[in-house]
């Protein structure tokens, strides 16, 4: 069982992140768009929450950063060794041998897979599948080697990230 996060402190998979030049701020990831590590960050000072840490390009910090004085500078902390989950929709065909073809490319980069749900797509046609997981990486890197080596499996058809 987890313990439920202690409010004023960071889960622990947000220490790896910093506003610079302070070290004692309650700093977060956005799930609206889970940023990881090596992607573009922005912080936004919250109203009683602490800094969220969004992805540069996150729709939601583009609208909230009409207030322009609660920007503020965060940064990637050095050294962790954290990895972040990931959600992602693969559009396959739908035939045996496709998802141990995905989970193997998976295994071979030492990828956790936290959750899985594999359907028959129907708007696609009888053929069509769709595969969505949540993945464990270490960083930008690492999504988009798995993506594009998803890519180039046969009867792949899109791969693509997830916005939470």
């Amino acid at each position: 069982m987890t313990a439920a996060p202690v409010p004023g402190k960071p889960a622990d998979s947000d220490y790896v992140l910093r506003v610079r030049g302070i070290d004692d701020l309650l700093v977060y990831r956005a799930g609206c768009c889970n940023p990881i590590r090596g992607e573009a960050i922005v912080g936004y000072v919250t109203r009683g929450k602490g800094v969220a840490v969004h992805s540069q390009n996150c729709h939601n910090v583009q609208n909230l950063l009409y207030e322009v004085e609660r920007k503020i500078d965060v940064e990637w902390a050095r050294g962790a060794a954290e990895s972040f989950p990931v959600r992602i929709s693969v559009r396959t065909d739908d035939r045996p041998g496709m998802l141990n073809q995905l989970t193997s490319i998976l295994s071979g980069e030492n990828t956790n897979i936290r959750s899985l749900e594999a359907r028959q797509n129907t708007s696609e046609g009888a053929d069509g599948a769709v595969i969505e997981m949540t993945i464990a990486v270490r960083d930008k890197r690492q999504l988009e080697k798995l993506i594009a080596a998803m890519r180039r499996t046969s009867g792949v058809r899109d791969v693509e990230r997830m916005q939470n």
